[in-house]
């Protein structure tokens, strides 16, 4: 049995795009934290070929776990593919689906870091990132185990803060947000292709999270207002005050935060 948790985005900004495998991107700046107390529980057992259980919303092809599994393939042997390919895994689902809590992503973390660590692969963190980047943008913050992290482009460059992680409130609207959905209304909407990517990641890496809860939701999270439009009964969450995490439907507020070196 293992673990996988949740993080939150204390600020996401899109500060421009990319391109990778040949497909085009949102390049962003975030700070993710993790959040200890609210994980799902990942159960293996041996079974006839590869199954994943558990309250899922989408087809097993394109569940990350299945996802994590065929990447992690390319680095074993036969006899530790053949583990592998006869494995059940049950997921007890506590962190909601579409909520922008890296749930999915977590998940598949957590199993590439356990094949990695139960079949003694050696794989190391440089090249078990790029595998985890193959399954999906922010799952190479989830393997690097960083509890607090400055994320940049895809996901892919991970930067720990010296900022302290600290307590936060979840609040969980029964909404599901499509991420794929929500990144396109802010392209076709909100997007500027003329903001000043170096400005930006230049403010936003150096503000410990004092200052960054100081600003307010809107300011913190440039995916807030697309989330807003194709959602709108989440409007009463922002208007209370409380910040948005990534591209989902969940919030969360401060309950006792320690303050970095530099904000002593």
């Amino acid at each position: 049995m293992f673990y996988s948790y949740a993080k939150v985005n204390l600020f996401l900004k899109i500060v421009g795009k990319i391109t990778y495998d040949n497909q085009e991107y949102h390049s962003l700046l975030s700070r993710f934290m993790l959040i200890p107390h609210l994980f799902d529980t990942l159960e293996v057992s041996q079974s006839d070929d590869f199954q994943i259980c558990g309250d899922f919303d989408c087809p097993k092809e394109q569940n990350t776990l299945y996802k994590a599994y065929q990447a992690i393939l390319p680095y074993v042997n036969q006899e530790q593919k053949h583990f592998l390919n006869h494995l059940k895994i049950e997921v007890e689902k506590k962190i909601p689906s579409g909520g922008g809590l890296g749930g999915g992503s977590s998940n598949a973390a957590a199993f590439l870091c356990w094949v990695n660590e139960t079949l003694d692969l050696k794989i190391t963190p440089a090249i078990l990132s790029q595998i985890a980047l193959k399954v999906g943008s922010d799952i190479p913050f989830f393997v690097s185990k960083a509890k607090i992290a400055n994320v940049r482009g895809r996901g892919e460059i991970i930067e720990v803060c010296e900022d302290l992680p600290f307590e936060v409130e979840i609040i969980t609207p029964k909404i599901h947000c499509n991420t794929a959905e929500v990144y396109r209304h802010y392209a076709s909407k909100f997007y500027l292709a003329s903001i000043n990517q170096e400005k930006i990641t230049q403010h936003w890496a150096n503000l410990n999270n004092v200052k960054v809860l100081q600003n307010t939701p809107y300011e913190n999270n440039d995916l807030l207002p697309a989330v807003l439009d194709l959602y709108p009964k989440l409007q009463e969450f922002a208007d209370l005050g409380l910040f948005l995490s990534g591209s989902g439907s969940c919030f969360f507020k401060p309950k006792k935060l320690e303050k970095s070196k530099e904000a002593q």
